[in-house]
């Protein structure tokens, strides 16, 4: 059976995100079993085809997604000449196979779910200030052609995700979250949305992290990259409370910087402007590379993920795997991997006063906080174990070929 994953993100030339960590690992999982997969990839420099660990991957040189789009086709149409492809799939984002179902409709399409373009750039912009959008629209009247801009209704019908995911065959989401939002927004049909979560299989570093009874590094952790989607603006709220109310706690930030709230800082600027009067108690470290943020997280005893939206979230995943406290957003498919109050606890993003609480009361209860971690780690390992999830997509994909 011959499936080819179409995705402008795919390690190491375009993958540092969620959409090549998946593609990555579902691709390594149904070479395992036996299937002849092939991923179509973008790269910047260069154009190329190699066998990776039993996956052939083709490397598309290209500018942009929309570029890669259109470069990939000439690839894809020599290879399935030859021999044909049982499936398709491609991450809705930029809709990455659009050219090729419409010159192959015949091929089974399937769209995964990650977080349409719309969705992620409507929540970078939730704290825009008030003032940036009105000036905004009056500029919109200084040019003639009148925009609500920031207050501009969301229509569907001018997506190009939206679109794309129309075309498919079968739609996979990884989580509950992310379903519900594109029947809410897309109206599409949940009976053709499949939710099959993320595969996850947790580095043996992070599973031998010892879990402490009681409380040894006084340490609140942050890592992913610095934006505000990330809910970062009401964690640094938070934790402006929380570090002075415990001075002997400290707060760690591993991430690449982004855009901060009002478009004049970067997010890590921004942070320690919101932070200077506890900034002895933060310390800022760059993203790591994977093999070294083991030990990185070992050394603290919560982890505070509160973002906007995640349809998986990996970082949830490793903390859990790694025996933390996780503090999570309810906003977001966290939802699915924590259960409240036995293996993490979730908060709406949006109320920084319920983050200083949730945190508070894993300090102050320290066998809270024991029990959390202990059961985070044991829920990643059995309801999330790899293998399982895995034979879930294998069985998605031969129904696939059977029909």
């Amino acid at each position: 059976m011959r499936i080819a994953f179409i995705t402008y993100e795919f390690p190491p030339d375009t993958g540092k995100g969620g959409i090549g960590t998946y593609t990555k690992q579902v691709s390594d999982i149904l070479a395992k079993e036996k299937w002849d997969v092939h991923v179509f990839a973008g790269s910047h420099t260069r154009q190329e085809k190699n066998v990776e660990e039993g996956l052939t991957v083709h490397r598309i040189k290209c500018t942009s997604p929309h570029d890669f789009k259109l470069n990939v086709l000439q690839v894809f149409s020599d290879i399935q000449t030859v021999q044909a492809f049982d499936i398709l799939e491609s991450p809705e984002i930029n809709g990455n196979a659009g050219e090729i179902k419409i010159k192959y409709p015949q091929i089974p399409l399937v769209v995964r779910l990650h977080a349409p373009g719309y969705l992620v750039e409507s929540l970078k912009k939730t704290y825009v200030p008030f003032l940036a959008k009105l000036r905004y629209v009056l500029g919109s009247l200084r040019t003639l052609r009148f925009d609500l801009g920031y207050w501009r209704a969301y229509n569907k019908l001018n997506d190009a995700d939206y679109h794309f995911t129309r075309m498919a065959d079968y739609i996979t989401a990884p989580s509950e979250a992310m379903k519900d939002w594109v029947i809410k927004n897309w109206q599409l049909p949940a009976n053709k949305i499949v939710v099959l979560p993320n595969i996850f299989e947790p580095a043996q570093e992070m599973l031998d992290v010892p879990i402490f009874r009681e409380c040894k590094h006084k340490r609140i952790l942050f890592f992913g990259r610095l934006n505000v989607l990330k809910g970062l603006v009401n964690a640094t709220r938070a934790m402006k409370k929380i570090l002075k109310a415990y001075p002997d706690w400290t707060f760690r930030v591993i991430g690449d910087d982004g855009p901060g709230p009002n478009f004049k800082m970067t997010m890590r600027a921004w942070m320690t402007w919101q932070l200077e009067y506890v900034i002895k108690q933060v310390e800022f470290m760059d993203g790591l590379p994977y093999e070294d943020l083991p030990a990185a997280v070992a050394d603290c005893e919560i982890v505070l993920l509160p973002s906007l939206f995640e349809s998986f979230s990996y970082t949830c995943a490793e903390a859990m795997a790694a025996g933390k406290a996780v503090v999570g957003s309810n906003n977001a498919g966290m939802a699915d991997l924590l259960q409240n109050g036995k293996s993490g606890v979730l908060i709406n993003p949006y109320g920084y006063k319920e983050i200083v609480r949730a945190l508070k009361e894993l300090i102050e209860n320290n066998s809270y906080r024991y029990e959390l971690s202990s059961g985070a780690r044991k829920r990643i390992t059995t309801a999330f174990d790899a293998e399982k999830t895995a034979l879930k997509f294998n069985m998605f994909y031969e129904k696939i070929v059977d029909k």
